[in-house]
């Protein structure tokens, strides 16, 4: 039997194997998917995306385009023009070890070269598998760099006008390369710039990215066709910059500071968009980023600020709040060029305030000293709910608050809260579920359907109706620290520091 035929035979047993088995992930009584070394029939339920800017090895097919970072291998289908799932780390597969991408003739698969042996990858299957032992078969092509830049030397000339960036209007340094098989087509990898399609013949290039432009998102938030991630960098990575990802996986942005300052250069920490404004929260302050061409204004302490370390931001109409670790500002939609200002009222003085939250002339301000209410109109103020005085878990530190349906949630560190907005009654909905395997709860997201909640150790969903609740772990099911969530749909998206990822939801709203 030839290798084709028998590659073939074995996705049958598996497919059939499959079809006999436990009912599908989401139903009752069904596992979670596999997500083994050996492949996924529901890869698209969970995808994990990492830092696809720097790409250190490519492989080229008739079909596929290989492309290794330092957390994922990416995979472009170049006859459907599309990108599939990564395969990131998993079952033993480490892609910061892959030296060199070989590509089979045979059947268009990938061989991984690390110095501990080589894997086989079969994008068509979804296979990837430590490869037998001894010498790689002679028939796999090799491609290198060294090798594009003999055959086309006048691509080496041009490399730097080739993988600029054209909004940036920064170029990347080429690292690697590989020629196409069947055309006259030529791949290269970057730091900083991800990947770029080229014809040899023309000197020209198209960029095709896929991840995020850094290694951790900072926070997240939703846009009208995908969702906007913030920053949150390791040290010396080549650039800092947002990153946009359609709702398929398909279309991807990375907008830099147009300063070239990367946004200060830390870690972002919240995120809220408003027409074609971004407003990001950071370690160092508030930036505040047109989204057409990364135009950026940064506001700090000497713009008004009460502190360097925002916390949380709301963008209104009428102006921006800001939530940082020493109290809460505003600034009018009227004076974003000039300077902030402080509120000095004494609930939100001098205190954290981690969340911001508006229903219609309400602003909701959770606070390291409990939740806090602005009152209606120009002259609002700031005042305890009248039933903090009996509930006590309303003077505790709050950590999220978001709204859904008729719902105001509110979390703290260890239980969520309901407010009913029409009947204006409080209540402590699902006092079992395990909020505490997060640790702390840091960020929360929830609709019609369903609440998540995550932390340092993972998330929890719950689904509103009954109760019932699933988890993901850091660790096993997350790469790290979760620090956002954005339910959109049947998407969740959940952002840690070592990326993001996004759940096809179950049909409870839950994790698959």
């Amino acid at each position: 039997m030839s290798r084709q035929l028998a590659r073939a035979a074995l996705a049958m047993v598996c497919v059939t194997c499959v079809s006999c088995g436990p009912p599908p992930a989401g139903m009752a009584g069904a596992p979670a998917p596999r997500r083994g070394v050996m492949g996924s029939l529901m890869r698209e339920d969970r995808v994990v995306i990492t830092r696809g800017s720097d790409v250190r090895a490519l492989g080229v097919g008739r079909r596929w385009v290989y492309a290794v970072t330092s957390d994922a291998v990416l995979v472009y289908d170049r006859d459907r023009r599309a990108w599939q799932p990564p395969y990131t780390r998993d079952g033993g597969f480490e892609p910061s070890l892959v030296r060199t991408v070989a590509t089979d003739p045979d059947d268009d698969s990938a061989w991984l070269v690390t110095p501990t042996g080589a894997w086989t990858l079969q994008p068509i299957t979804s296979f990837l598998m430590r490869a037998p032992a001894g010498p790689l078969p002679a028939r796999l092509r090799v491609g290198s760099l060294q090798a594009v830049y003999r055959e086309f030397p006048s691509l080496q000339g041009f490399g730097q006008l080739l993988t600029r960036d054209d909004a940036s209007l920064q170029s990347f340094p080429v690292v690697a390369g590989a020629r196409a098989p069947d055309r006259t087509e030529v791949w290269l990898g970057t730091a900083g710039g991800g990947v770029f399609q080229v014809d040899p013949l023309f000197n020209s290039a198209t960029s095709q990215p896929y991840g995020l432009a850094v290694s951790g998102a900072g926070a997240i938030a939703r846009a009208a066709d995908g969702v906007w991630i913030a920053p949150a960098p390791r040290a010396a990575e080549p650039r800092v910059a947002l990153t946009f990802a359609s709702h398929d996986l398909q279309r991807w942005r990375w907008l830099d500071d147009a300063g070239r300052r990367g946004f200060g250069g830390d870690r972002a920490t919240s995120l809220d968009i408003r027409g074609s404004t971004a407003w990001m929260g950071t370690t160092r302050g508030l930036f505040r980023i047109a989204l057409a061409d990364g135009g950026t204004r940064a506001f700090t302490p000497m713009a008004g600020l009460p502190s360097d370390l925002v916390l949380s931001v709301l963008a209104r109409a009428e102006g921006i709040w800001v939530g940082t670790e020493r109290g809460l500002a505003f600034l009018p939609s009227d004076s974003v060029e000039r300077r902030g200002r402080l509120i000095t009222e004494s609930e939100v003085t001098g205190v954290p305030v981690r969340a911001l939250l508006a229903t219609g002339d309400t602003l909701w301000v959770g606070t390291e000293g409990g939740l806090v209410l602005r009152t209606p109109g120009e002259q609002g103020v700031f005042v305890r709910p009248r039933e903090a005085a009996a509930l006590t878990r309303l003077r505790q530190p709050v950590r999220a608050i978001v709204r859904a349906d008729s719902m105001v949630f509110v979390a703290t560190r260890d239980a969520v809260l309901a407010f009913n907005l029409h009947s204006g009654t409080w209540s402590e909905p699902w006092p079992t579920s395990p909020w505490r395997s997060v640790g702390d709860v840091e960020v929360m997201a929830g609709d019609a359907r369903s609440v998540w909640v995550g932390g340092a150790f993972g998330v929890v969903a719950v689904d509103r109706a009954t109760g019932a609740s699933r988890v993901a772990r850091t660790g096993s099911d997350l790469p790290d620290v979760v620090t956002g969530l954005v339910l959109d749909g049947s998407w969740a998206w959940v952002a840690t520091l070592g990326g993001v990822v996004r759940y096809r939801r179950a049909a409870d709203g839950l994790i698959p």
